[in-house]
């Protein structure tokens, strides 16, 4: 049983006992929850790095999860607003609210806690991105946190997923930072379908099983080229497009 379970329990003397799990309308494995309405992915843009190849691999399984996303770009207080600004574009124009906050000041944390609202929700993204401190300012409880390590990556700092009410009826896990993170088995001719932005094109490319890299008459490259889809997201693409291709390769050797 995990953070999120659905459960029937049963009364017996002073203590609760359950009886049966519920069915799952899903898991994330990593972090592993249960029943999550949608994620909230935190980012900073110098503390630690940005990394959009991480953002979008986190991105690529909540689509494939079914599992709805906002993007938080948070320490806006230390941030460039020009850089803060050209990101939250990049990922309001692939189809992804988008808030910036910071932790630290208030900024921007209202707005926030309207998406968290009678939804299960929990917070992924880089340690050290501000996740914990987050969660703390919104719902005025100490969590662990931790500070950048000396290379700037960020700290492990949350060690387990534990479930805190947010609002009336909203549930927000607090949820431990990871650093590796593996790519959905998925064919990579079907991995565009994970980029939204992409995937209205993707089926319209010539050939069927295009994978809008150098083949021609290629529907997704000529979005790209007109600025309907951002360079960065197509980079990410490329990048785990090679992920997903070597894995193929392994599996049909």
């Amino acid at each position: 049983m995990y953070a999120g379970d659905l459960v029937e329990v049963s009364q017996k003397d002073s203590r609760w006992v359950i009886e049966r799990v519920m069915p799952r309308k899903n898991f994330l494995i990593r972090p592993p929850v249960a029943n999550v309405d949608q994620a909230v992915v935190v980012t900073a843009i110098t503390q630690p790095p940005l990394d959009f190849v991480y953002i979008d691999k986190i991105l690529v399984h909540l689509e494939a999860s079914d599992i709805s996303a906002v993007i938080c770009v948070n320490k806006q207080d230390i941030e460039d607003p020009k850089e803060v600004e050209r990101v939250s574009d990049i990922y309001r124009k692939a189809g992804y609210p988008c808030v910036v906050t910071s932790a630290v000041t208030g900024f921007g944390l209202h707005d926030l806690s309207r998406y968290l609202e009678s939804k299960v929700t929990v917070l992924a993204g880089q340690s050290g991105a501000g996740k914990s401190k987050i969660l703390s300012a919104l719902l005025g409880v100490g969590l662990l946190t931790q500070g950048l390590s000396r290379l700037g990556r960020g700290r492990h700092t949350t060690k387990w997923v534990s479930l805190f009410r947010a609002g009336r009826q909203g549930y927000v896990a607090d949820t431990p930072g990871f650093s590796k993170l593996d790519l959905i088995d998925v064919e990579p001719y079907e991995l565009s379908y994970y980029f939204r932005e992409m995937a209205p094109y993707a089926p319209l490319c010539h050939f069927p099983r295009c994978l809008h890299k150098s083949e021609d008459r290629c529907r997704v490259k000529e979005a790209l080229a007109a600025g309907e889809i951002s360079r960065e997201r197509y980079k990410s693409y490329l990048t785990l497009l090679e992920e997903s291709t070597e894995r193929a390769k392994r599996k049909y050797e």
